[in-house]
């Protein structure tokens, strides 16, 4: 079976706006072609991100669907890195779509979280909570609320599996929407496409790597996002999806190795973990 085709974050970016945009004044992706002079499975691939479209052709194409200012110098702006393995997104909200774009990629998500309960296992009001005690500019708050909502209507479809690895000092979260915040991930560790461990921070060689989710598609890497508090980074050159993919399986490989009692997400746990 061939591996799966990388598809680097501009790249992704690009081809989803230029999507977007046609669908929104409503033309055929046909139609567009003829229009644009180029052969219709072109236009598809550049559309899928299968393919880079050069930046002329980008220019041309929101030209011609006749865009808003603003989002032509967003998606020019990316067009000319469009090829490159790795991106830096700092703010932009439109980028915010990157990781469910990802998602839809992927067959399995595998999430390590050391010190919070990660976006897609809070409840929605133990985020907003997160979220208004952290320093962070009001557009990228409700950005961030706005692509979590997208992202659980995608994780609750299960057509897709989710391991989260969680670190103890995650759970000692907001007092007050604590009971809340526990009871629901209980459930949701319930459902078959979703795993959920917890780590004990005893973990010191677990507790040194930073937080991060790694996409995958029939097993193989596709890509990998590392939150920060300003912005994100998605990653798809070759070597760092290896070896955050090795990581990844060191990662399950000590957090499965763990007693039932200490690792596995049940009532008993919860309560130890939370004390």
């Amino acid at each position: 079976m061939p591996k799966p085709t990388i598809r680097p974050p501009a790249t992704v970016a690009v081809s989803s706006s230029l999507r977007d945009a046609r669908k929104r004044r409503g033309i055929g992706l046909r139609r567009l072609a003829e229009k644009i002079g180029v052969h219709p499975a072109t236009l598809s691939a550049w559309e899928l991100g299968i393919k880079v479209a050069p930046a002329t052709a980008v220019a041309w194409i929101l030209g011609y669907l006749r865009v808003e200012s603003a989002e032509y110098d967003r998606v020019m702006a990316l067009a000319p890195h469009a090829g490159d393995a790795n991106l830096v997104d700092q703010s932009d909200p439109q980028l915010g779509h990157l990781l469910w774009t990802y998602e839809q990629l992927s067959s399995d998500v595998l999430e390590w979280a050391p010190l919070c309960v990660p976006d897609l296992l809070q409840t929605r009001t133990y985020a907003e909570r997160v979220l208004a005690e952290t320093v962070m500019q009001e557009d990228r708050r409700d950005m961030k609320l706005l692509s979590r909502q997208v992202r659980q209507q995608a994780f609750d479809d299960g057509d897709r599996r989710y391991v989260f690895l969680i670190g103890d000092k995650a759970l000692h979260g907001i007092a007050s929407l604590h009971n809340e915040q526990i009871t629901h991930l209980r459930a949701t560790a319930q459902l078959k496409h979703v795993t959920v461990r917890i780590v004990p921070s005893t973990e010191t060689a677990l507790n040194s790597i930073g937080a991060f989710t790694l996409f995958e598609d029939r097993s193989d890497p596709i890509a990998v996002v590392l939150t920060h508090h300003h912005c994100n980074s998605y990653l798809t050159d070759r070597t760092m999806l290896s070896r955050y993919h090795d990581t990844a399986r060191a990662l399950l490989r000590r957090a499965f190795g763990e007693p039932a009692s200490n690792s596995a997400l049940s009532a008993p746990t919860l309560i130890e973990t939370t004390q």
